[in-house]
């Protein structure tokens, strides 16, 4: 980024703190709190690498899900703001965007699906990811849910997020959304790691140093070698994602494999969401691990490191 594109991205984003107070004045009257909206909303959670992104995509792509897009991400301080500008801008048509770089699609149009981790930032700390019950505090989980279930009520549907984050805040989103959906995405472990290896090398991350997803005992980790610290991020994250799924109801929670994704899939989430058909909303392709396509030293080293952790056997192709 030059030097004047920082400038302006700094300009902009001291106007938009100016003006939020008088735009949250507006929002409180016109949005209101959503106290009695049905509409609850609905998280994709897992490890990175795991396929969320595209899963988040086809969904809001062919389902009338509302969602944080690049537009509404602009205005993350005054996020039911966004929302509505959003709508008013592209109403009900589909983004048709199946492009990231990891996960970021700020690049692919105002109307690609956004991360948006700086509307949660406006009250959680961004050096770790893990909240624990005694950090929610009332007036976090009231600001959330009147933002959330504001926007829900206007636009009549579930809001969908997509933040990976949101798998070790569970416990702060069970206090705010207790009827919440939760989407759990799974994928062989082996390819998990390797996924994450090659990312690592391609944004330039130094050995020793975390990228991603932090799980509870983040700090232990960044001891072990890359490799290593690689497969137990993973198995760390889920971990804590599966201790916590239980605050949940069971039929609120959905465990989805990546390498079940298909068209299928995508139809049977939307109407477990109670989400219409999105007229126009084309789907992505999808594909499938195998081993067989990877070198013979990478079986044999990723196979060393997953049979340190006790992964679920039906996770493996």
């Amino acid at each position: 980024m030059s030097f004047l594109s920082k400038m302006r991205k700094k300009l902009l984003s001291l106007i938009l703190r100016f003006f939020s107070p008088v735009i949250r004045f507006w929002e409180n009257h016109f949005f209101g709190s959503g106290k009695k909206t049905k509409h609850q909303p609905v998280f994709i959670i897992g490890a990175p690498r795991t396929g969320s992104t595209i899963l988040c995509q086809a969904l809001t792509n062919a389902y009338q899900f509302a969602y944080i897009d690049n537009t509404a991400c602009t205005w993350h301080r005054n996020l039911r703001f966004g929302l509505w500008l959003s709508h008013k801008k592209y109403g009900d048509n589909p983004h048709n965007n199946f492009k990231a770089e990891y996960g970021n699609t700020r690049k692919f149009g105002g109307h690609a699906p956004s991360e948006c981790g700086g509307f949660w930032y406006r009250w959680l700390p961004k050096d770790r990811h893990f909240i624990d019950h005694d950090e929610v505090t009332s007036e976090m989980v009231n600001e959330i849910r009147e933002e959330v279930l504001g926007a829900s009520t206007y636009l009549r549907r579930p809001i969908l997020f997509k933040n990976l984050n949101a798998g070790q805040r569970l416990r702060l989103i069970h206090r705010a959304f207790p009827n919440a959906r939760i989407v759990f995405v799974r994928r062989d472990p082996r390819f998990v790691i390797h996924s994450i290896l090659k990312a690592r090398k391609k944004v330039g991350v130094e050995e020793g140093l975390w990228w991603s997803i932090m799980p509870p005992n983040v700090e232990e980790l960044r001891q072990l070698p890359e490799d290593e610290m690689c497969a137990a991020q993973v198995y760390y994250i889920e971990k804590q994602i599966e201790e916590d799924l239980g605050l949940f109801p069971k039929k609120n929670v959905k465990e989805v494999h990546y390498q079940n994704f298909d068209q299928a899939l995508i139809h049977r989430l939307g109407e477990w969401c109670g989400v219409s058909a999105r007229e126009g909303g084309k789907m992505p392709g999808f594909h499938r691990d195998d081993p067989d396509r990877l070198q013979l030293e990478e079986q044999e080293e990723l196979a060393r490191l997953v049979e340190k952790y006790p992964f679920k056997k039906e996770l493996f192709v």
